[in-house]
């Protein structure tokens, strides 16, 4: 419907009342007061003894002057009588006053107003609201979204609807949060944007604590979406699932260090005890070996058996200080604890230069114990007769003979 359907209804009598004598005593009596002489009723066809002579409200000589006809009570056949149109201000020769394709009945029926095309201010006219958006004319924003309903329609959402995109999120939050109406997840990141706003994640941006995981893979995973380092261990959890170790447990292989302290060190957050050293990376570094060797001080021994096995100092080639070496003394079942392990009065070291059994106290069984015989008697710990005389160096020495002197026995 348009304006130009709803036409001025003509007098149902037209005539010009100039034309009327005026030498007629009707010409100037006018019997019921209504502004019009009985002559001028007359010619009308009014009745000039009833001032409204169609009973609408106006009387004849004003229903002349606004140009409705003083013979139908709705002029303009709008359903709407002509005096309730003049006592509201509406055209009674218009049926659509305010021009919005709404006759005036339907408007009043409504409840809009029938003076203004658009009732409720919304930017949309009362007739598109009733026939086209099926809004509700009374209301700018229909649906209570926060959005008034003119904005839907420009926008795509639905101005019936308070969530159009059905994300747990009006499309007046939307806009607040800058998300998109029309998507319920609009940073594609497997998360409705209204679950982002209740877990404070950022529905426009897939990775809120860019930490390398997207926001739905930190919640199907376990991690915190709006901490990038949900075991607090230093490293992002993105980075921690790409390298395998658990974002949610900040030292993964339980080795005592953490996965980014692990990586300071440069061993493997996989491996409790990356250099296979029987120590773990953390008990390493708190003793001060290195976790990536496994012989810390290269004696032979793993540190894992120096520390648990035999005792000796992981950092110290040659704990006792005897002049060998832990492994090689292990490997020769010597004490690489003591410096003399026969007891003897010699060092280990100092009996392997002589060639002088580490582990027997007497090399040369001639009953002097070899520091005696090197200390005290300068004998020859290998000789059991150092001078050839034919008697051992222990005897001469307990007869107080001279074991270095073949004459003196």
């Amino acid at each position: 419907a348009n304006a130009s359907e709803f036409p001025k209804v003509p007098l149902s009598s037209p005539v010009s009342l100039s034309s009327l004598a005026t030498d007629d005593p009707a010409a100037t009596t006018d019997s019921d007061n209504d502004g019009l002489t009985d002559a001028m009723e007359a010619e009308l066809g009014t009745d000039p003894t009833v001032a409204d002579t169609d009973g609408d409200g106006v009387n004849d000589g004003q229903e002349m002057e606004i140009g409705s006809d003083p013979l139908v009570k709705d002029s303009d056949n709008d359903g709407v009588l002509d005096g309730e149109e003049v006592a509201n201000g509406t055209d009674p020769t218009n049926p659509d006053t305010d021009g919005d394709f709404l006759t005036d009945f339907q408007e009043v029926s409504l409840g809009t107003n029938p003076l203004l095309a658009d009732t409720d201010g919304d930017n949309l006219t009362d007739f598109q609201e009733v026939d086209e958006t099926l809004t509700n004319p009374l209301l700018a924003d229909t649906d209570g979204d926060g959005v008034n309903d003119d904005v839907e329609v420009t926008n795509g959402t639905d101005p019936n609807t308070q969530d159009s995109d059905n994300d747990g999120l009006s499309d007046g939050d939307e806009i607040t949060y800058a998300s998109n109406p029309l998507d319920p997840d609009t940073d594609k990141d497997g998360i409705l944007d209204g679950t982002e706003v209740v877990l404070g994640t950022d529905p426009t941006l897939a990775d809120s604590d860019s930490d390398g995981l997207a926001d739905g893979e930190e919640i199907s995973g376990g991690t915190d979406p709006v901490n990038s380092d949900s075991d607090g261990d230093g490293v992002p959890d993105g980075q921690e699932v790409q390298s395998e170790t658990d974002p949610l447990k900040g030292d993964t292989d339980g080795d005592g260090l953490t996965d980014s302290e692990e990586a300071t060190q440069g061993t493997d957050p996989l491996d409790s005890d990356t250099d296979n050293d029987g120590l773990t990376d953390g008990q390493e570094v708190e003793l001060g070996t290195d976790p990536l060797l496994v012989d810390t001080d290269e004696d032979g021994l793993r540190d894992g058996d120096e520390v648990q096995v035999y005792k000796t100092d992981p950092l110290v080639e040659d704990t006792d200080g005897d002049g060998l070496i832990d492994g090689y003394e292990v490997e020769n079942d010597l004490n690489p604890l003591v410096a003399d392990s026969d007891g003897d009065g010699l060092e280990d070291g100092d009996e392997v230069t002589l060639g002088t059994d580490p582990l027997n106290p007497d090399t040369d069984d001639d009953a002097l114990t070899d520091g005696e015989e090197v200390n005290t008697y300068e004998t020859d710990p290998l000789l059991a007769d150092t001078d050839g005389d034919g008697v051992s160096d222990g005897a001469e020495v307990a007869a107080e003979t001279d074991p270095l002197d073949p004459e003196s026995h």
